[in-house]
């Protein structure tokens, strides 16, 4: 992530394989990351959502080695893991 002075926005950097999905897909990926990046500060959303959200990431990521990839590289970026906060959610 990078950051810009404080009065200007907060740029995300995501490390996703562009090439491999369409902008929708794309927008909705992000959207999911944030999701994650937002529960573990402590924001509340239903359950129901999250699950779903989480749900739609998978059926657009649709390969496991992708998803510890891609989860491996958030933990390092954002210090929480989408896997062990999904466990969380659904236990």
């Amino acid at each position: 992530m990078s950051k810009k002075n404080n009065t200007q926005e907060v740029v995300q950097e995501y490390f996703l394989d562009y090439e491999l999905f369409d902008t929708t897909e794309i927008i909705k990926i992000t959207a999911f990351y944030k999701l994650i990046v937002d529960i573990n500060k402590g924001k509340s959303f239903k359950k129901e959502d999250i699950i779903n959200k989480y749900n739609e990431y998978r059926s657009i990521i649709n390969n496991k080695s992708l998803e510890k990839k891609y989860d491996s590289e958030f933990e390092k970026l954002y210090n929480c893991s989408i896997y062990k906060t999904m466990q969380n959610i659904l236990k």
